[in-house]
């Protein structure tokens, strides 16, 4: 595929594209051995994944509520193996398959967000929804793409809701920061920037995924971007470093010292003048 911006283009397809993404870089800040194994080893998406795809299509595609397909409503279907499940597939071949509690989870998150003046204000505007943008860098011609949940053209807004389990500004913004949501839309940024010449507003949406399923949204502001865009260019040296050496170390490649946390170790009013030390 040419460099480009392609609403509409279906997740199989997305994922066909050999290009870098936020998603796959991101693993690079445990270690090279672990981007290294995650690249090899694509992961089935998890429970909360799946629940946070589904959530973004009731509050972005309201008009896709139908796709769902909800597993567990019935007294026979009970674990996910066997011939009542394999039955259950085929009957609703080509649709997300939640759990009961899934799904009353994502209607509560949904319902919470549409109470949410904020985050309705990018989920009602008018836009693209799943847009992908595929592109070239122009320093290290490295090719990209990446997946926005929403893109708004007027006011040039990029879009992307993130379920959390709080959504106050300290903690959501550790959960930003653990999770590299910061070098995401810094990637975003610049590949937009790329592709069209103008430079983004970048907005998280952040919904509780438990009751009363509160919901806040945020700006990343430039220093967010900045800041993102410098990791990014940290790990891409180190990536670029293990392709030319074909060495892909560990977290820990050197020797440590045993640290004990704080609370491990005795107090002053132990007298511990009886014992022997010995370093080997």
């Amino acid at each position: 595929m040419k460099d480009g911006i392609y609403p509409g283009l279906s997740w199989d397809d997305y994922r066909a594209i050999d290009a870098l993404n936020g998603s796959s870089i991101i693993p690079m800040r445990k270690s090279p051995m672990y981007y290294r194994f995650m690249r090899e080893n694509p992961q089935p998406p998890t429970d909360a994944m799946i629940l946070g795809t589904a959530t973004h299509r009731l509050v972005l595609e309201p008009e896709k509520a139908g796709d769902f397909a909800v597993w567990g409503e019935r007294e026979e279907e009970k674990v996910r193996r066997g011939q009542i499940w394999e039955a259950f597939k085929t009957a609703h071949g080509g649709k997300m398959i939640v759990t009961v509690a899934e799904r009353n989870a994502m209607v509560g998150m949904a319902v919470g967000a549409r109470r949410n003046a904020p985050i309705m204000r990018y989920a009602g505007a008018k836009g693209e929804t799943e847009v992908t943008m595929l592109w070239t860098d122009k320093v290290t011609g490295r090719r990209w793409k990446g997946r926005i949940d929403k893109l708004i053209e007027k006011g040039h807004i990029i879009f992307d809701l993130k379920t959390c389990r709080a959504c106050n500004k300290y903690k959501f913004g550790a959960q930003a920061h653990q999770l590299g949501y910061h070098i995401k839309m810094g990637l975003y940024w610049s590949g937009y920037k790329t592709l069209t010449g103008e430079a983004a507003k970048c907005v998280l949406g952040a919904i509780e995924n438990k009751e009363p399923f509160e919901s806040a949204v945020y700006r990343c502001t430039s220093d967010v971007i900045l800041q993102g865009l410098e990791d990014l260019d940290g790990l891409l040296r180190t990536l670029t470093q293990c392709e030319l050496t074909g060495e892909w170390p560990a977290a820990e490649p050197e020797e440590l010292e045993l640290t004990l946390p704080s609370y491990a170790y005795t107090q002053p009013e132990d007298d511990l003048s009886d014992l022997e030390l010995v370093e080997e």
